[in-house]
């Protein structure tokens, strides 16, 4: 797995994350997944707690996990963060059962290689209550986002930052390694460096399957359309009998 980019750690980058990644398709696609009535909910990798706060607020039962600690003092600020249970570390010291567990904002796709996708998959069905779902998303790599990536950002204002460029972007087999520039408006730039893994559905299915999530439901985007060679995104609903 990834070392913490900047993205997450370095304060004047956490600051611009909500930003950046605003509530949209996504967001709805997995408040309307969990549905009512009330669930016990983990969110994995809950960033600056956006989804989080936002299952809280309609009545279920939430913790949230994150190995950043900078994001988390965002989510704890939150208006209704005193709802939701936070936990700084990873899914494996998380204590509970849990009826959906969700992954959102392609963090999924920090999981590099088979091994340790397979164990993050193996940790998430152990905390699942019989007939408990995972969901979560990933880019489709037939899209070859990556390449979007490369061209030049031009009005990408946040805040008093800049996103100049995404630069020295490096594909080597199923990972994409690039950095993001950020100017601020009192001169400082920050970059910082990730790298994420493009999986197949077929190489996360297998894994999946594996990990022992026997029932999957995949969807090519927000609106439930089947997964199609032209989708942008991976997404799995993955449940066990």
């Amino acid at each position: 797995m990834n070392e913490l980019s900047a993205h997450y750690t370095d304060p004047r980058l956490v600051d611009l994350y909500d930003m950046q990644n605003p509530w949209g398709p996504d967001s709805d696609f997995y408040l309307a997944l969990a549905g009512r009535p009330a669930l016990a909910i983990l969110d994995i990798g809950c960033g600056t707690g956006m989804m989080a706060t936002a299952f809280a607020r309609q009545g279920h039962a939430v913790t949230a996990v994150d190995p950043a600690a900078a994001m988390l003092d965002v989510a704890r600020s939150r208006p209704q963060g005193q709802l939701v249970r936070w936990v700084h570390g990873l899914v494996g010291e998380v204590q509970g059962s849990f009826d959906l567990a969700v992954m959102t904002g392609h963090a999924f796709q920090v999981l590099l290689d088979d091994e340790t996708t397979l164990a993050f998959l193996r940790a998430v069905k152990q905390r699942l209550s019989p007939g408990g779902r995972f969901a979560f998303e990933t880019r489709n790599p037939d899209a070859r986002i990556w390449e979007e990536w490369a061209k030049p950002l031009v009005g990408s204002s946040v805040a008093g930052a800049t996103e100049t460029a995404h630069v020295d972007i490096e594909k080597q087999g199923e990972l994409v390694s690039f950095r993001s520039i950020y100017r601020f408006d009192d001169g400082t730039e920050v970059s910082s460096r990730s790298t994420l893994r493009f999986a197949s559905q077929a190489t996360i299915s297998a894994l999946a399957e594996k990990a022992g999530f026997s029932r999957q439901i995949w969807y090519g985007d927000w609106d439930r359309q089947p997964v199609e060679a032209g989708s942008r995104e991976l997404i799995l609903v993955a449940g066990f009998a």
